[in-house]
This record gives C-alpha cells, structure tokens and sequence, in this order.
C-alpha cells in the first residue's frame, strides 16, 4: 500500500494550496475549489452556483471560449467542473509535465472570467434545457424531492441546478455578484495530485492566487435541526416502475462535534453494511430473496454539519408495498443487533474504496480537499484506515438507532406514485 503526505501551504489572504504526491503515477490532476454551493443560495436566486459554473468557461480577459477548450485539449487533458450543494470544483486531468500549464487555465478561468452577455444568453437556454430534463426525469425528481422531503425550505432542499424560472432571469450582474461574494481566498483550496514538483506548485499557486481578494462570507444556515422528514410523490405517466428514496439523519450523540471522523466512519459502515453490495441484508433480501426489485441499495450524504443514510430502489407499483416494509424490518431489525460477519464485509470495503482513492489523482485530490473544508486538517490515510478498523459493534448499531429516531423522508416518482401514496408509505416506515 502506497501512503503518500500531502503538503499544505496557506498564503497570507487565506488560499490554501494543496500539493499530494504520487509517485507511482506519470499523470497529474489540478483543480481549484471553492466552498460555494447551493447550500448558499436563497429561493431567489436558486441556481446561480451552477450557472456561474457554466459560464466561467464562456471566456476570460485573456481567451475566448474556443481558446479555453483548445488549450486543454490540445495537451490531451481532461478538464471539468462541477458544482454540489457546498463546493464548486474546476478540475483538469493529464500528463505531469503539463501541469503548471493546468493550473495556469484553471486560475484564468476562476479568476479572469468576463461571462461575456451574449454567451450567458445562450448558456442559460442550455441550462434551461438541462433543467427541463432533469424534471422530466423520474429517478432524478425523485432525488430532488428526497431533499425537499428532508430539509424542507433550508437551502439544502433546493436543487443544485435551481429552478428554471430563476434560470432564465439570472444576469451577467447576478454573476459578478456572486463571484464578489463567494469566490474569495478563505473559501478556496488550489489542489495539485499525481506527479508534482511540490516546490514548483507552491510557487506557481503564490504567484497566480495571492491577489485573490479576502471578503466576510455569510455563514449558511445550520442543518441541524433542519431536518424536516415529510414525504412526497410524483406520478409519471410514461413509465412502469416506481423510484423510490428514503432518508434518515444520521447524527452523532450530543457530545460529539459534527465534524467527528470516527462517526461519520461508523454511519459509511453503516450504509455499506446494510445495502452495499450483492450480499448486503437490503439487497440479498429484496433481490435475492423476494425478487421485488432489480436496483436496490444503500449509500450516504454528508456535509459540514449534516449526514444523510438514504436507501434507493427502483421497482413496480404492485411490490412497493412490500419492498418498502422488507427495508423497514431490516432497517429496525440493524438498530437492534448487527452481524460481525457483515461490519467485517463493511469495514473491507471500506478499507479498499479509501486505499483505492488515495492511488488515483482525482479521487485523492477530491477527498482531501473534503477534508480540508470539513475539518481545517488533512488526516494520514494509514490514521483513517485504523480508526475503520477500531469501530464497534455497538458504534455502527447506534447509527440504526439513533436515525430511527427520526421520521423518514420518503420521496417517490413513477407509476401510481402519489403524494398519499407517499404518505402511507412513510406510515408503514414509521409503524413497522
């Protein structure tokens, strides 16, 4: 196993540089992030993280929109961008020696763009279009309404994509204020990992960052206790099977600081034990046992001050009836007694998404940057997969229990799905 040490450095106005070196490998990933997402958006204006996103590529004081997707591409790179509920992540992937040129565009395009009218007009259709087709598709309404069924009005219910009314009305104004707001050295880390000349980063990352601007950043609404936990349906009529999403809260014990390592590990055990994998008790049973469901799994969502354990499973409106209390025993069933035979499967697994990660330049930037705006620090990988190790029996069996505590959120899209149907579903949930 390869155990790298990442190097930190923070410039005088606050950006943080991050340079994690992997020897093993002749490719490098850059990206530069910023702790901005719809998390810090308003029912107003819903939306503008993704759209800026988009439209940072559109142009800078230096290159065109044509300019900025040769130069990537001319060198064979990959580069992307991406935009969740609290970071907004610019990134290229290629050869190590091209590096300092990767983060020569990406600073461009974070700090230089001009978001030019004429391709805001045209942008905001495609995004209109990207909007349009998310909403006309069950399993992604299915996901939105998850948030809206378990955070309610907070930020974190709305959809990172925002609204299409919102869409079609933002303005070039409305990006140069959000940029000015939220694009500021506290919120941002430029990541570098693959083949680096750490040295040579640090001082490229200086030159090019150090003017970026220092600004107060509004603290977003706390998570907790925003966890609102309805349940919603939305019929569509052109297709057969029902998708189906359930979510509970998974919080520590009143004592434990949010930003915690070891329980945010016990409640990823968690959702890997209960529905990670063909032999997972979610899966083996709705699958393997009572054939209801083809698509049945477990998995999780987390953030700075929230984390999520959702259950996800695609089925026909005759069986989720059934599905639905087949989850529900088994969820009550792991808030009584775990299988040590199944947190040892859980804990492997792991074990080896995290060594995997750290071997693979984006993966291992992505995740330390996580960290890095969880936690302020950047934990030793060897450190993390000893602490996997370490949890309890007991530890992963109180995450059951103290989410049950919870009323569920329940969002379900499809065939017959009802906000009714959705209610008695969550009823069944509840009662057992």
């Amino acid at each position: 196993m390869i155990l790298t040490t990442p190097s930190l450095r923070t410039l005088p106005n606050g950006v943080r540089l991050l340079a994690i070196p992997l020897p093993h490998v002749r490719s490098t990933s850059v990206g530069v992030f910023l702790h901005v997402g719809s998390r810090d958006e308003t029912a107003a204006n819903n939306g503008i993280s993704h759209v800026l996103e988009h439209m940072a590529f559109k142009g800078t004081t230096r290159r065109t929109v044509q300019e900025i997707n040769l130069d990537a591409e001319r060198l064979g790179a990959d580069v992307n961008a991406f935009t969740s509920k609290d970071t907004t992540g610019y990134f290229m992937t290629g050869l190590g020696r091209h590096a300092g040129e990767f983060l020569g565009m990406l600073a461009d395009i974070v700090l230089n763009s001009t978001f030019p009218e004429a391709e805001l007009k045209r942008e905001l259709e495609v995004i209109r279009q990207e909007a349009i087709e998310y909403d006309e598709d069950p399993e992604e309404s299915s996901g939105e309404l998850l948030d809206r069924a378990l955070f309610g009005a907070h930020p974190l219910g709305m959809p990172v994509i925002g609204t299409v009314a919102n869409i079609e009305r933002f303005t070039r104004d409305d990006l140069v204020a959000h940029v000015r707001s939220h694009y500021v050295a506290e919120q941002t880390v430029v990541a570098m990992a693959g083949e680096v000349d750490v040295e040579a980063f640090f001082a490229q990352g200086e030159a090019l960052f150090a003017g970026m601007p220092r600004a107060s950043v509004a603290v977003p609404a706390p998570a907790v206790p925003g966890h609102v936990g309805s349940a919603m349906g939305r019929r569509f009529t052109q297709v057969s099977q029902v998708f189906m999403n359930v979510a509970y809260p998974v919080l520590p014990e009143a004592a434990v600081d949010l930003r915690d390592q070891r329980w945010r590990l016990a409640g990823s055990l968690a959702t890997i034990l209960f529905g990670g994998g063909m032999s997972a008790p979610l899966t083996d049973t709705v699958r393997e046992r009572l054939g209801l469901a083809y698509t049945a799994h477990s998995t999780s969502e987390s953030g700075d001050d929230w984390f999520s354990f959702i259950v996800h499973a695609v089925t026909t409106p005759e069986q989720l009836d059934e599905l639905v209390g087949a989850a529900g025993t088994l969820l009550r069933a792991h808030a009584q007694e775990i299988d040590p035979v199944h947190l040892e499967r859980a804990k492997n697994q792991l074990t080896v998404s995290r060594v995997r990660s750290s071997e693979r330049t984006y993966a291992a930037m992505e995740r330390a940057v996580e960290e890095l705006f969880l936690r302020g620090t950047i934990g030793a990988l060897g450190d993390t997969l000893d602490l996997i190790e370490e949890i309890t029996l007991e530890e992963v069996r109180a995450v059951f229990e103290r989410m049950l505590r919870h009323p569920p959120a329940l969002a379900i899209t499809g065939k017959g799905a009802t906000a009714k149907a959705a209610k008695q579903l969550a009823g069944k949930l509840r009662a057992g």
